[in-house]
């Protein structure tokens, strides 16, 4: 009979805890879902799967009033950059546009103001061969720690471009 009380009370602890975590992902969601409501589309700091606007209008829109069509000449660059990239890094546009915004941010306390659309051609520049193994994450995280030491941006260019340069066939 205490196996079966105890078992019983088991039973009753792990339903409060499903419940508990049931609970703490619909409060999550609700939470994600009123950010969203109350952010532009084109000025939350990450662009998910589910966002309705494509990445390169996110990434030159992003720091602006309203977003900008995709017909826009600007959008359409950053659009074929991020086509680019994505040949050259085998990463999704998305998060190619998500890393170069992310890059951009994390340079600001250092004093370092940079575009993410500037980054994403500047390090979309230094790769020359398709499909290169490093992603551009990992070329982004390198950069960063360049900057970090002081190197400066020319320099940092350099030497990405000399480790992840190759040569184009």
């Amino acid at each position: 009979m205490s196996r079966r009380l105890s078992l019983l009370a088991l039973c009753a602890l792990m339903s409060g805890a499903v419940a508990a975590c049931s609970d703490e992902a619909s409060d999550t969601r609700n939470k994600a879902q009123t950010t969203t409501e109350t952010t532009a589309p084109h000025q939350v700091k990450w662009l998910d799967l589910g966002h309705q606007i494509t990445p390169a209008q996110w990434l030159v829109s992003r720091r602006e009033a309203s977003l900008r069509p995709v017909d826009d000449a600007e959008v359409q660059r950053v659009a074929a950059r991020l086509d680019t990239a994505h040949g050259l890094y085998r990463e999704s546009e998305r998060m190619i546009a998500n890393r170069a915004a992310q890059l951009s941010d994390m340079l600001v306390p250092l004093g370092i103001e940079e575009s993410a659309t500037s980054l994403l051609d500047d390090l979309t520049g230094i790769a020359n061969d398709v499909g290169m193994t490093e992603g551009f994450g990992a070329v982004t995280q390198h950069y960063f720690n360049l900057r970090s030491a002081k190197v400066t941006r020319d320099a940092a260019l350099a030497d990405l471009k000399a480790r992840y340069g190759g040569k184009r066939s």
